[in-house]
């Protein structure tokens, strides 16, 4: 798999995990500060954990593409 295809990719499940985290977030903030953390941190709890699967998911799947056995 090319790199331009890759960065593609990257770029494309980034930005719709987060058009979809922006729509979820209000409820998710509200539900994080119920435990007694401020809006502040459960913004970037949100940002952390979105960022950290776009990167999981894109590993995962560059290495399963480009495994020739």
């Amino acid at each position: 798999m090319g790199r331009k295809a890759v960065l593609i990719g990257f770029w494309l499940l980034g930005y719709a995990l987060g058009f979809f985290a922006w729509l979820v977030r209000a409820p998710v903030i509200a539900w994080v500060e119920s435990i007694g953390v401020s809006s502040d941190v459960a913004g970037a709890l949100i940002t952390g954990l979105a960022g950290s699967i776009v990167m999981l998911v894109g590993v995962i799947l560059w290495s399963y593409l480009s495994y020739k056995p």
